[in-house]
């Protein structure tokens, strides 16, 4: 097979393509290559540069050097005394000691050479030089152009500085010569290479110095430079007068001081400077060369072994899978086809039609699988993810107002309980069948988990909008018939709009419309909220309470107070009530109506709970104790939840024990919701409590619905009735039902203790009808464990 993969149509095809996928290769290969070469070209045409900069910069340190030893040897007091011999003593020592001097004169300000280092042959005057007349009508250091000197007959370049007298005129100058052979020297100094040329010439183009030496520099300059000195500082390439190309570069060397004008010039032939850029290069399309045969040659055997080969074996496979598994759909071509022509001419036409099989069955399969991930499989409606990704849509989009609209079914746990989770799946697809058919265009229904729907409507006025989640709601609470069952969901309702909330977020959207639910009432067929605000915040408030709640105990902030109950029979106060409070370090007293909801929702109550019986058991053996106190027995209200905790009644033995209390001065009142919502085992419970001598209270009674049903089953001591009835005496029907309930009770054997007494009126009608105990802010309001002490001192 490996031979015939030579001549396949298919192989030329890739070596094609892998030809062309290596031109761009190759093409930055040689780019990276002539780069290379430009750049050592460029490195090297710098490093001439650098060379003629650092030969200026040696020079220039040089003069400034010769600079700062004028201005030294000016203020020397002998050069004030220029006609006195001793000046030129002084002077001739001063230039022994700097070799970089060939001599060292200080002339008159008229010009005349009294003071020099070398003795003169005849009479010198320097009126006529620039640099000498620069320094004493200007008094600043002056360079004189290149000359021969008159003393030294060498060619020279002279630095003067002025020499001021005792009143501060200038009365000389003080003139240094350098011998410019030094700087023919410097040009030899540090390496460079054989074949190269260096000079420093003038304004004139007339040699200065050069590693030549002068003589012979102006003759080879003549060969190198045909043309003139370059305006501008820079490296050339020029053509010398017997053909050979130079890299030429050019700077000015006192451009800055402007006294003086010379400039450096740095020749190398092209051949010799460019010599190791020139290898390179061939070294690098050498390499290049190689480098592309080889990874042409890797690639191709690349190809062959894990595409090619593999393509092939990929087509017999995919030959004997789509005859196997879709007859069906599948011809074999090979029927149509000629048989002398190879079976392979048409290879890749071949394999895509038959992934385009497998790939339409993929996406038939890609269609069921988004129908289990998006679907309610229970109801056919769009699920949750479903519903997230259309809001997101329609919140991405530039869409048209909605409202969002959270349906939950109430108390459908307790179907699933008392039916079976048969009759409740059969319900809930009842309903989204009802949801269904009600869905408009533009509508969506979607099942959002449990028994709990989402409709999104169109959202134009808010009537408009209400009345139409009233017609759908009315729809799906209407009675269902499961078999023998008829079931009539109640629901409540949840609405959100998406125009009234700033974001674009869809859980988030969801997580409003779960608060506006929370926030309906119960006892209604249905009842729909919308979303405020407000509830969000709430929520958050709510949230850092209940962090805050939950380490209230550790942290000692509950409080009890007590609110004396009196008899108003006797006129003493033997009961109190205990009352929790919430010190909070930043919000202050807290009263129940805040937290305890909060406490019995997330359970807290049960720990809140037993704190406040054993807190009630230890004041009140704290006032037993105590003679001015005449408190002997407390109450304490009892949670629907705290009949659930099974270790009560265990805390409340062992209380009692510890503090010295009897049972029987111990109260637990208990409302009617702990009847109706505790069942069987809340009267278990309280028989219990009773069973150890505790004495229990039927509290707010009147304000239930089933209460009298339970009055024959448990054993009651006392009935307090509501403050809500105490509040309306006065009225005829209410008296009549007040004095009905004493009658009851004392028909009963119970003691009757009315709440929230605040008038006279109202406390003389509860003695006229013979109510034993009574409670409110009339007699007192709770009050904190240590003012009690103080009530008592006041009543006695």
């Amino acid at each position: 097979m490996s031979t015939l993969l030579i001549i396949r149509p298919m192989v030329s095809r890739f070596v094609i393509i892998l030809t062309i996928a290596l031109i761009p290769a190759l093409l930055l290969m040689s780019y990276n290559t002539w780069h290379d070469f430009s750049a050592e070209k460029q490195k090297i045409r710098n490093e001439a540069f650098q060379f003629a900069e650092k030969v200026i910069k040696q020079q220039q340190n040089k003069i400034q050097y010769t600079k700062s030893i004028l201005f030294q040897l000016a203020q020397e007091s002998a050069l004030r005394h220029p006609e006195d011999p001793d000046c030129s003593i002084f002077v001739a020592r001063v230039q022994r000691m700097n070799p970089l001097f060939t001599n060292i004169g200080v002339p008159m300000a008229n010009g005349d050479l009294l003071c020099n280092a070398l003795p003169l042959q005849q009479a010198v005057n320097v009126v006529d030089r620039a640099y000498f007349r620069n320094t004493i009508e200007n008094g600043v250091f002056s360079m004189g152009r290149f000359q021969h000197d008159r003393a030294t007959d060498l060619a020279s370049m002279n630095f003067s500085v002025p020499v001021y007298g005792n009143d501060n005129r200038i009365i000389a100058a003080a003139v240094a010569v350098i011998s410019l052979e030094w700087w023919s020297r410097q040009l030899t100094d540090d390496f460079f290479p054989k074949d190269g040329a260096a000079f420093i010439v003038d304004g004139d183009a007339g040699v200065i110095a050069s590693h030549y030496g002068v003589a012979k520099a102006k003759e080879n300059l003549a060969l190198i430079m045909t043309e003139a000195l370059p305006e501008e500082q820079g490296v050339y390439e020029m053509t010398s007068v017997d053909d050979i190309p130079y890299l030429v570069a050019y700077k000015p060397m006192f451009s800055e001081q402007g006294t003086a004008n010379a400039s450096v010039i740095i020749a190398l032939p092209l051949n010799s400077a460019y010599a190791n850029a020139y290898a390179k290069l061939e070294q690098n399309i050498l390499t290049l060369l190689f480098s592309f045969i080889t990874l042409s040659t890797v690639m191709f055997w690349g190809l062959r072994v894990k595409i090619i080969t593999p393509i092939y074996q990929l087509l017999d496979n995919a030959k004997g899978f789509i005859s196997a598994h879709f007859e069906h759909g599948y011809t074999v071509k090979s029927e149509s086809v000629n048989v002398n022509k190879s079976r392979y001419d048409n290879e890749l036409s071949d394999l895509s039609e038959h992934f385009n099989l497998v790939i339409a069955e993929q996406k038939k399969q890609q269609q069921e699988l988004k129908k289990l991930v998006y679907l309610d499989q229970l109801t056919q409606l769009p699920n949750r993810y479903s519903l997230l990704a259309s809001i997101e849509n329609r919140l991405s989009q530039d869409h048209s107002p909605f409202a969002l609209v959270l349906i939950d079914l109430d108390n459908f746990g307790v179907l699933n309980d008392r039916f079976g989770h048969e009759i409740g799946d059969a319900i809930l697809i009842e309903i989204a069948n009802r949801l269904t058919v009600l869905c408009r265009e533009y509508e969506e229904v979607s099942r959002w988990c449990g028994d709990e729907f989402v409709l999104i409507l169109p959202y134009s006025k808010r009537g408009l909008l209400e009345n139409r989640i009233h017609y759908i709601l009315d729809s799906i609470c209407k009675p269902i018939q499961i078999g023998e069952i008829t079931h009539a969901c109640q629901a409540r309702c949840g609405v959100v709009i998406s125009q009234e909330c700033k974001i674009k977020d869809g859980s988030k959207l969801m997580h409003f419309a779960d608060l506006a639910v929370e926030k309906t009432g119960d006892n209604q067929t249905y009842q729909i909220s919308y979303f405020k605000p407000e509830m969000e915040t709430a929520g958050h408030e709510l949230f850092e309470l209940e962090v805050e709640l939950r380490q209230a105990i550790s942290r000692d902030e509950l409080r009890l107070h007590y609110q004396p109950i009196i008899n108003l029979k006797t006129g003493k106060y033997g009961l109190a009530e205990a009352l929790i409070r919430w010190q909070h370090p930043t919000l202050g007293l807290v009263q129940p109506l805040q937290f305890i909801e909060l406490a019995e929702k997330t359970g807290l109550i049960i720990n809140i709970g037993r704190w406040v019986v054993c807190e009630a058991i230890r004041q009140l053996a704290q006032w037993s104790a105590d003679d001015r106190i005449e408190i002997d027995e407390v109450a304490v209200n009892l949670s629907p939840i705290q009949l659930q905790d099974n270790g009560l009644i265990q805390v409340i033995e062992e209380a009692l024990t510890q503090h010295g209390v009897t049972p029987e001065q111990l109260t637990l009142e208990i409302t009617e919701s702990v009847l109706l919502d505790g069942g069987d085992h809340a009267l278990d419970k309280i028989a219990q409590f009773r069973t150890m001598g505790i004495k229990i209270a039927l509290d707010d009674f009147g304000t239930g619905y089933s209460s009298l049903s339970y009055l024959s089953r448990i054993t009651l001591d006392k009935i307090k009735i509501d403050r809500s009835f105490i509040n309306e005496i006065g009225h005829a029907r209410d008296d009549i039902l007040i004095e009905t309930i004493m009658t009851m009770s004392h028909n009963m054997n119970l003691a009757v203790v009315a709440e929230g007494i605040e008038t006279p009126s109202q406390l003389s009608f509860l003695q006229q009808h013979n109510c034993e105990y009574g409670q409110g802010y009339y007699f007192s309001k709770p009050l904190a464990a240590q003012a009690i002490t103080t009530f008592f001192e006041k009543i006695k």
